[in-house]
């Protein structure tokens, strides 16, 4: 039936008694209004957040001109979503990826997009990639379809390709099953250790997936909050500096500073890369798209069509007049995330500062910076602890921990939530390295002074 619509769609004037679609004229919207940031200062997100910056309105109408029509925004539509929408988005992916394959298809955030993507490539029995600590919102949702998870070695950065190849070398399929064929990764402000992968480690780790025809999902929602930039990154391609026939210098020249992707070295098409507006607009809107070759992207229209259907209306005509024309365009919203880097770039450091503060001289805890995300990773090192007799006790000392923490009326997530696939066939070292914590830097200075002091209280009353 999709296919029959998708066909007549193309049509110009074509007489449809096919659909159950309720005509636009007996919508009772015909206008939205949006008011955003006016970008007119040099901090939009200070100003917005204190009210010194000039709001602007975005309108999307059904019977006026605008970058996406109220008629079509609120109709039903194919699973890929809007074209006006993919078109932008393979816009900016040109710009900031400048990728040999450049399919876009839009879900409703990156959650739904890594499912369809699990249900797409595995079957059960099947055994997937993923870092030794993950986001168990993710990990724990291809379980029930049978899937069974390979945990990599990793550091402060983030996967070791000298584990991942290992495991690829040395699997034994007669006792194991099949060979693992996708890997799973967060390579920017990785949740939850906050760690990023060099240049150099992906490369590496691309390679590697190339020799053993390895599908990797690069569920990227940080990669736009990396921290501390420099301009040294390798130069995009020339034909990208131009995005839908609009020159964006202030894009450009914020994108020099990004780590390049996996999906921008990927020629083989082995890349599905999943983004979000949920961490730079807001997350309860729940729109994002997947970037992937035109076979993977066929199919997960296909899979989307008979399931979630297309994402909603109101979210993409938000996107169409904010990175259209007449909105911020792609310079303005780039702006606003350099803006919003900063931001959390202060928060990051006003959290780091309260804590070797609050922690100097005692030795029980500390915690690395990250260059991108939202997240701190707090190692506590239990081995001084008087009750320590081995790693395995760690996970007993880890748990007291967190509850008096929590006790003390701070939440923060102990390391054993994260630890991925400690039942596998592989097993998982992590599970005997839960001596982390995972706190975020993304709350107000409020909530970043209070709870750190508080934090810091409890594990060196802890260590007496």
């Amino acid at each position: 039936m999709k296919a029959i619509w998708k066909k007549a769609y193309g049509i110009p004037n074509v007489i449809s008694l096919a659909n159950g679609d309720p005509h636009h004229s007996l919508y009772p919207i015909s206008q939205i209004d949006f008011t955003v940031p006016s970008l007119s200062s040099d901090n939009p997100v200070g100003d917005w957040r204190t009210g010194v910056d000039q709001s602007k309105i975005l309108s999307s109408y059904k019977d006026k001109p605008c970058a996406l029509n109220l008629g079509i925004a609120l109709h039903y539509g194919a699973g890929a979503g809007l074209l006006e929408v993919r078109e932008i988005l393979q816009n900016m992916n040109q710009l900031v990826h400048n990728p040999p394959h450049t399919d876009v298809i839009l879900t409703l955030g990156n959650a739904d997009g890594l499912t369809k993507c699990f249900r797409l490539l595995g079957n059960p029995g099947d055994s997937f990639l993923a870092e030794e600590f993950s986001f168990p919102g993710m990990t724990n949702a291809p379980l029930a379809q049978g899937i069974n998870w390979v945990p990599v070695g990793m550091d402060r950065e983030g996967i070791i390709p000298e584990r991942l190849e290992y495991i690829l070398k040395s699997w034994d399929e007669a006792n194991q099953g099949c060979r693992p064929h996708v890997l799973y990764t967060i390579p920017s402000g990785q949740n939850p250790t906050g760690g990023t992968l060099s240049l150099g480690r992906r490369q590496e780790i691309y390679r590697i997936a190339c020799q053993y025809d390895i599908i990797i999902l690069e569920d990227d929602p940080y990669y736009f909050l990396q921290y501390d930039r420099t301009q040294d990154s390798p130069e995009r391609n020339s034909d990208a500096s131009m995005a839908n026939g609009v020159d964006n210098p202030f894009a450009r020249s914020f994108i020099k500073g990004l780590t390049p992707s996996f999906l921008s070295m990927d020629v083989e098409g082995r890349v599905l890369r999943i983004d979000s507006f949920s961490k730079i607009i807001v997350p309860g809107m729940r729109l994002g798209w997947i970037t992937c070759n035109a076979f993977f992207s066929r199919k997960l229209e296909i899979l989307t069509d008979s399931s979630t259907q297309h994402p909603h209306g109101f979210g993409q005509a938000l996107i169409a007049e904010m990175l259209g024309p007449q909105g911020w365009g792609f310079d303005g919203y780039f702006r606003w995330i350099d803006s919003l880097c900063a931001d959390y770039q202060r928060r990051r450091d006003l959290f780091i500062d309260i804590f070797n503060r609050e922690m100097k001289g005692k030795p029980y805890a500390s915690v690395d910076k990250p260059s991108a995300g939202m997240f701190m990773w707090i190692e506590v090192v239990f081995h001084l602890h008087p009750r320590f007799v081995d790693e395995e006790s760690n996970a007993a000392l880890n748990e007291e921990l967190f509850e008096r923490i929590f006790e003390s009326g701070v939440v923060v997530m102990p390391a054993k939530t994260f630890a991925v696939g400690s039942g596998s066939k592989t097993g998982n070292q992590a599970t005997k390295k839960v001596n982390y914590l995972r706190a975020t830097f993304a709350g107000t200075d409020d909530q970043i002074c209070n709870g750190v002091v508080i934090v810091c209280k409890v594990i060196r009353d802890f260590f007496k």
